[in-house]
C-alpha cells in the first residue's frame, strides 16, 4: 500500500496537497487511518534525528503516538470490520432464503 510520509517521517493515509513523499510498503496493510497516522516510517536509504540528537536509519517503523491508543484504535476499527462483514453475510443469507436456497446446506 502506499503511505505518505512528511518531512518528520510521521506517515499519512492521503496527500491532499501533494506536499508529502510517497511510500510503499506492506506494513500498513489492513491497518486503520489513525493506527499508520499515529507512526514514523523512515524508508531504507534515509535517516532520522531525534530532538535529543540520536539518530535512527532507515529503514524503521516506529510510534509517535501511545501505541496502546494506537492498538486501540486498530482493535475498534477490527472489531466494526467484523461486525460489517457479519451484517453482509446475514444480509445474503436472508436473501438466499427468500429464493428458497437453505444457504446452511
Amino acid at each position: 500500500m502506499n503511505i505518505y510520509i512528511d518531512t518528520d517521517f510521521k506517515c499519512h493515509v492521503s496527500n491532499p496537497d501533494d506536499v508529502y513523499t510517497v511510500v510503499e510498503t506492506d506494513f500498513f496493510d489492513g491497518k486503520c487511518q489513525a493506527y499508520i497516522e499515529g507512526y514514523r516510517f523512515v524508508p531504507a536509504g534515509e535517516s532520522w534525528t531525534r530532538q535529543d540528537g540520536e539518530v535512527f536509519h532507515g529503514e524503521m517503523v516506529s510510534p509517535w503516538q501511545d501505541w496502546q491508543e494506537l492498538a486501540e484504535a486498530q482493535r475498534v476499527y477490527e472489531r466494526e470490520q467484523y461486525d460489517a462483514m457479519a451484517a453482509e453475510l446475514a444480509d445474503a443469507k436472508a436473501a438466499l432464503e427468500m429464493l428458497g436456497v437453505n444457504a446452511d446446506e
